[in-house]
């Protein structure tokens, strides 16, 4: 009987023991969903925070209107100052993006990028809605979007003697910034990773769909007479681009020993019909004797590569 009193106890105590244990387990469970619950809903925060959409309006001209290869009036579309189209205060170049404001059955408001307020015919109105975000504040959430330029048939400037071809040029330096970025824990991705040609408009639509945080076009240069030019250049076409454009330049220039022409506006396709921070790098001239040997001298890439990280880092600490 006492052994039998004492097998109860023992059973009772583990009973009781077990019930504790399973409202501790229930109330650290609880806990752990509570924290979950409230880091999805800061991070979900976070992102309402950072990614918005906005109404756009990319410019349109018929193509049959302009000669894509030679620059006139034909490739703008006047701003009037009212939707009476009695004054015009300005023009806009077909593709380039504008802040939509309002519309009437003929007519849209828009403001450009230089902060022009006006009035276009709706007939040259593309409205858009555009996914826009902040600049993140750490380089894991960094997204950018490397172009090769040229490729397959399109060979690109060639050197003095014609023997080293911008396409594979441009390439192999994008494939080794692409790794640099890599192992600093950027997000990268590529317009091309081969020799091929690609048409400026997939260009374009490929890097909007990765809505990155900065676009880089790749290139070298060459002028009409041989030797007559040298030195790095950066282009970007709308002024949000612009500071992220200097620091780039700044990074270059202390980086790679070329003379630099320093940061310039550029109406390119690439440039032009993005919407997201867009610059286009033209790292040299090939039918220069300078710059070449320097381009072709051991680790030039690397140097690029490097400065353009930094160059990165310092974008994304400004945002800080």
């Amino acid at each position: 009987m006492k052994k039998k009193g004492k097998l109860v106890i023992g059973t009772t105590m583990i009973l009781l023991f077990a019930a504790g244990f399973a409202v501790l387990r229930n109330d650290q469970s609880a806990r752990e969903e509570s924290q979950e619950s409230t880091s999805q809903t800061e991070l979900n925060a976070q992102t309402e925070e950072t990614a918005q959409t906005a109404s756009m309006v990319q410019i349109y001209v018929d193509p049959s209107e302009y000669d894509a290869a030679i620059e006139s009036e034909n490739d703008y579309v006047p701003i009037y100052q009212s939707t009476s189209q009695e004054t015009v205060i300005g023009k806009i170049h077909r593709g380039s993006w504008a802040t939509f404001i309002s519309q009437t059955e003929d007519m849209v408001e828009i403001q450009t990028d230089d902060g022009v307020t006006g009035y276009i015919e709706k007939q040259s109105a593309s409205i858009q809605e555009a996914a826009l975000s902040a600049i993140p504040k750490d380089l894991s959430n960094f997204k950018v979007v490397l172009d090769a330029g040229h490729g397959g048939e399109d060979s690109g400037a060639l050197s003095t003697d014609q023997t080293i071809l911008e396409k594979d040029l441009t390439l192999a330096t994008v494939q080794t910034i692409g790794e640099v970025l890599t192992e600093a824990g950027i997000q990268v991705s590529y317009t091309r990773t081969e020799d091929r040609y690609l048409s400026l408009s997939d260009i374009t639509a490929a890097s909007l769909s990765e809505e990155p945080d900065l676009f880089i076009s790749i290139h070298y240069d060459n002028s009409e007479i041989p030797n007559s030019n040298q030195g790095l250049t950066t282009y970007y076409y709308y002024t949000g681009a612009k500071e992220m454009a200097e620091t780039i330049t700044a990074n270059l220039s202390s980086s790679v020993a070329l003379s630099s022409n320093g940061t310039r506006f550029g109406n390119y396709y690439v440039l032009r019909e993005q919407y997201l921070p867009a610059v286009l790098l033209e790292l040299g001239y090939l039918n220069s004797d300078n710059d070449l040997a320097m381009i072709t001298s051991e680790g030039y890439d690397q140097r690029v590569a490097q400065a353009l990280l930094t160059a990165i880092e310092e974008i994304v600490e400004a945002e800080e």
